[in-house]
């Protein structure tokens, strides 16, 4: 945990911009005794669900512009508030170890709504850094810790990874994960005092189960790549995001394609 808490810390420093607003925000019950809000990107016409988790000390509205696309491509994106977020009111009550548990009870309750309110639309997980494992988690990922797997999830989209994870994160972790998974990361990917080789972001595709894992590293990415830095490597990330949820819940052959295609001038994928 400690490695965790380096790695918390240390996206915090990440530069801090105006963001647009969802297109709604209500309350969620997690438990009998914590609420938090949900924040909603919905479409005109909804066709597909993604349960989205930020960044440790993030939140939703950071990453407006690739969950707007989304919600533009005709999915509706649900988004938490994680009790590690520096704009949760409450935050100095939860310990590191108490906010990654919190983060799981935030997601089941997401997906509870989703289910509730989209009962027949299909389902992925997407996240940023921390988010990815915890949406990882939700495809399968860590079975070790128990029956935290989130069954009506398809497929899981990851921007980043916290890497390795020393007594958290090890060689069979992602052995479990049950659903397609795309990594996008950088070869600039590296977070201060805890990630320096930016190849460690790979390890969730490198050791998922052969046949539905692969990751994109886009020359000049950065950790911040998500949220718009460089541009022209966000406009990449969020064109081949899309496309992976529009083949994997809406079984579009063209967006298929795009993932299956060669790799692009500045890109190395890694396909398992």
């Amino acid at each position: 945990m400690r490695g965790l808490l380096a790695f918390a810390f240390a996206w915090l420093a990440v530069a801090q911009h105006a963001f647009a607003a969802p297109s709604a925000t209500v309350p969620l019950q997690v438990s009998p005794g914590r609420a938090t809000t949900l924040a909603i990107w919905e479409p005109v016409q909804a066709r597909g669900v993604v349960l989205f988790s930020t960044g440790h000390g993030a939140w939703p509205e950071r990453y407006d512009r690739l969950l707007q696309a989304w919600a533009d491509a005709g999915f509706v994106v649900l988004a938490p508030l994680h009790v590690d977020s520096v704009r949760y009111p409450e935050r100095e009550k939860f310990s590191l170890q108490q906010s990654l548990g919190e983060r799981l009870a935030d997601m089941r309750a997401t997906s509870a709504y989703a289910h509730a309110r989209w009962p027949r639309l299909p389902l992925a997980a997407a996240g940023h850094s921390l988010g990815t494992l915890i949406s990882a988690v939700q495809g399968g990922a860590l079975a070790g810790l128990g029956p935290l797997r989130d069954p009506g999830v398809a497929a899981v989209l990851g921007f980043s990874s916290p890497g390795r994870i020393p007594g958290l994160i090890g060689p069979d972790s992602y052995a479990s994960l049950a659903v397609p998974l795309l990594l996008v990361t950088g070869d600039e990917d590296r977070v201060p005092g805890f990630v320096t080789d930016p190849a460690d972001h790979l390890y969730p595709v490198q050791t998922a189960p052969a046949g539905d894992a692969r990751a994109v590293v886009l020359a000049g990415g950065g950790h911040n790549l998500v949220g718009g830095e460089p541009e022209p490597l966000f406009e990449r990330a969020r064109q081949l995001g899309t496309a992976f949820l529009q083949a994997e819940l809406l079984g579009d052959e063209q967006a298929r394609q795009l993932l299956d295609a060669p790799a692009a001038a500045g890109e190395h994928w890694l396909r398992r």
